[in-house]
Parts: C-alpha cells; sequence; structure tokens
C-alpha cells in the first residue's frame, strides 16, 4: 500500500474538520486511489485547541517549522488564514519541496504569481480548490474542464453570509441586523462579520476566479467592491414588487479590449437561475464561447464542504507525483501576451434601480426627470408611492442602461434639491439571457 504524509498547520474549525474527514472517510479514499492518508503532523499556536482532540500526542507539534522542516512530510496543509505568517509558511514549505494546499483565499487574491513562481522553482505544486465555493470543484473546471474555451463572463454568490442575510430579508421581510444576528446564531456569520458584509470576501475570491478565467493575474486593488450595509428592507420589498431580487454578485466579464471585475448588490429578474439560490449556498454562472453556460451550486463554506475541496487535492497532489510532475498555475495567470486593462467603475454600463425619498410638492418629479434627462439618462419606469404633502415619500424609478460616471453625477445634482430628503440609493441591475 502507497502512503502519502501530511502534516496541518491550522487546527481551528477548518482543520480539526478536515482532520476528521480523514479519519471517517480515509478508507474510501483508499479504496479508490490505492493510497493511504498518514496525518503525520498537527500544529496551531493554541495548545488549548487539542485538549479534548483525542490526537496522538507524537503528531502534535508546538511550531510550523516542525511540520515544514520534517522530511518524512510530503504535503504541507495551511488552514491559519491572514496574510501573516501564512505567507511566510507556504512559501517555507515550497522551498523545501513540499506540496502545498491552502484554503486561504485573502492571501491568493494578492501574492498568488508570488507563490506560483516559488512553487515552479521548487518543482512542486500549490493547490487551493477549496479557496472558493469550499467543496464544489470551481477550481477544478476552470483549470481543467474550461482549459479549452474562452470564458465570457462570470456571475457568482460567492459569500454564504451576505446571500443569508439578503435572503432572509427578501423572504421574510427582516431588517438586516436581524438577518444577521440570526446568521451568527446559525453559525454562518462569525463575529467579525465585515469582511462578509463588506464584499471583500467575495473580491477576494473574484480575483482568483478572474485570473484563472482570463489568463491575466487580477489582485483585489483592481476590484471595485460594494457591500450590503446599506441595503434596506424598503428596497428589497420595493425590488420584488417590480420583479426583482438582491443578490451580492461578483461579476468579471471578458471584454474586447478590456476586463471588468466588480462586487456589489445587484437586481436579477426574479426568473434568473441566481435569483433562487438562497441562504447561506454558494453558485457561479459562467458563459463560455465552446461549452456554453456552466451552472455550479453548493456549500459555500463550513468545515464538512471545506475538507471535501482539500482532500481532493491530495488526490490532486497524488496525481501530479506520479506523474512526476505538477500543476503550472503560471500558465493560467500569465497566459496573455499583453495584460487588458482593468475598467474603472465610472465606465461601466448598467440599468439601475433607484429610490428617492422626496417631498410630493407639484414639479418634483419634472425636476429630477429634468436632471437625468441632462445627463443622458433615461428612464424606463416610475413607481410613486402615496402622496405626503409633509413627510418624504419614495420615488421608485428603473433606468435604461447608462454610464455610471453619468448617474453618479446626476445623483450628486438631485440629492441638492430642497424636496430630496436622504441620499438616493442607486442599484445596479444585471438583464443577460439566461440559462
Amino acid at each position: 500500500m502507497k502512503q502519502i504524509n501530511i502534516g496541518i498547520i491550522g487546527f481551528g474549525t477548518i482543520g480539526s474538520a478536515v482532520v476528521r474527514a480523514i479519519k471517517k472517510n480515509k478508507s474510501i479514499f483508499k479504496k479508490r486511489t490505492g493510497w493511504h492518508i498518514n496525518l503525520a503532523a498537527v500544529c496551531d499556536k493554541n495548545p488549548e485547541l487539542f485538549r479534548n482532540s483525542k490526537l496522538n500526542k507524537g503528531i502534535i507539534k508546538k511550531k510550523a517549522d516542525d511540520i515544514i522542516n520534517n522530511p518524512a512530510i510530503d504535503i504541507v496543509i495551511e488552514l491559519i488564514g491572514g496574510i501573516y505568517p501564512a505567507k511566510e509558511i507556504i512559501a517555507g514549505a515550497l522551498k523545501n519541496k513540499k506540496y502545498v494546499i491552502t484554503a486561504n483565499k485573502a492571501l491568493l487574491s494578492n501574492y498568488k504569481s508570488e507563490l506560483f513562481r516559488i512553487a515552479s522553482d521548487n518543482n512542486v505544486g500549490l493547490y487551493f480548490e477549496s479557496s472558493v465555493m469550499a467543496g464544489a470543484p470551481l477550481i477544478k473546471v476552470l483549470r481543467e474542464g474550461l482549459i479549452a474555451n474562452r470564458i465570457e463572463s462570470i456571475w457568482g454568490i460567492i459569500n454564504g453570509t451576505s446571500n443569508y442575510i439578503l435572503s432572509s430579508m427578501h423572504n421574510e421581510g427582516v431588517k438586516f441586523k436581524e438577518a444577521l444576528v440570526e446568521s451568527q446564531r446559525k453559525g454562518f456569520a462569525e463575529s467579525k462579520y465585515s469582511l462578509d458584509v463588506e464584499g471583500i470576501d467575495s473580491a477576494h475570491k473574484l480575483a482568483i476566479i478572474s485570473s484563472l478565467a482570463f489568463g491575466q493575474d487580477i489582485k483585489l486593488k483592481d476590484i471595485y467592491v460594494e457591500g450590503i450595509m446599506n441595503i434596506s428592507s424598503a428596497d428589497i420589498m420595493y425590488a420584488k414588487e417590480v420583479g426583482y431580487t438582491v443578490k451580492l454578485l461578483a461579476i468579471a466579464k471578458n471584454l474586447r479590449d478590456s476586463i471588468e471585475v466588480r462586487v456589489h448588490p445587484t437586481l436579477l429578474p426574479k426568473g434568473h437561475i441566481l435569483s433562487n439560490v438562497n441562504g447561506a449556498y454558494n453558485a457561479i454562472y459562467i458563459r463560455s464561447d465552446l461549452a456554453g453556460d456552466l451552472f455550479l451550486y453548493g456549500q459555500g463554506a463550513g468545515g464538512d464542504s471545506t475538507s471535501s475541496g482539500i482532500i481532493g487535492d491530495i488526490y490532486n497532489v497524488i496525481s501530479d507525483m506520479e506523474k512526476d510532475k505538477f500543476r503550472k498555475l503560471t500558465l493560467l495567470t500569465s497566459s496573455l501576451s499583453r495584460p487588458k486593462r482593468i475598467r474603472e467603475i465610472d465606465e461601466i454600463e448598467s440599468c439601475y434601480y433607484i429610490r428617492f425619498m422626496a417631498i410630493d410638492n407639484p414639479g418634483v418629479l419634472a425636476k429630477i426627470s429634468g436632471i437625468l434627462g441632462k445627463h443622458k439618462i433615461s428612464i424606463a419606469s416610475v413607481i410613486q408611492k402615496a402622496r405626503r404633502k409633509v413627510r418624504a415619500v419614495p420615488i421608485i424609478m428603473l433606468i435604461h442602461r447608462a454610464k455610471e460616471r453619468s448617474l453618479r453625477k446626476a445623483l450628486a445634482e438631485i440629492n441638492k434639491l430642497s424636496a430630496i430628503k436622504a441620499k438616493p440609493v442607486a442599484i445596479k441591475i444585471e438583464q443577460e439571457r439566461q440559462l
């Protein structure tokens, strides 16, 4: 029987789940691959995490170097998260000729090319299936299944916490804070939830998958990011009335001379396949020239689903070792002779949902329409709620395709009108053809 020796650095929620999964399903893995996974070492800076782990004391290590420098270990699995010291740990393991598996999307979003280069220089590989959509094999689809395709666009719901919050607001009519508290109670949102609701987690993941899809190293700084904190239950309700659902979308488009990469709340028609992705689930909708439209759906987080992707990567390592080669991600992240320009958010064109809060005096709607027209922005439809002469009432507009730059200028001008009593809310609409 052949054996692969692994060392795990980080024994928190995910690290402990990976250990449990290996113990539970190693016989299935052995039966299907002919290889035995040997857990050779585990370390974490917090020794209390091992108190009830039932691990053999001989494999528990105090320092990451005890794993990185162990000549018997074939694969190092980094599960501590964050940038530092994870970057040094991964680089050190690669330089010591170890294959590395990670789920660290924050690190990869900014330093993937540097780490791939270190792996290439040392003739080993860096594997990261669980960095996006946990156990769903999205990375494998992009790296292998669509290798001959020109990927045209990607729309993704790739943060479970935000999707749970927006789904609750849409389906149950609750407010943002109520939905957030419930998502924390159910374990979808952590106490430090800002990366989720501010869109940063989705942007980390989009940097990874857009780089693979478009053959260009796209970093976090290249991505426009807008979170969901300012989405009100009123906007969810009004969007629902006109046939739309609000989702936090990660969007990447491969245009003729440029690339769009952005994360923001988006209105989708209620019949769109992504509109029906609810709760903490993730989904990706990919359009390519040969395979056409593809849809991938699954758990976006959690110990079990992440463990599935990590153990899948263990097999990918074994497969490459048996072939005496590794997967050169540099070929995918640098495949363009001349990198395309990343479009600024001001340049994009989109349809829009806009909500104004205005005192319903004669001529107010005409003034708003006039300012929009001056900036060459065309109105598709208007909904004005019941009249109140003293309190502000909502005016809902759906706008035909317009430049973001023009819309921002128009809204800034409208916001100065004395009848406008709150900053206008604008949410982009995606109306691409559907699966």
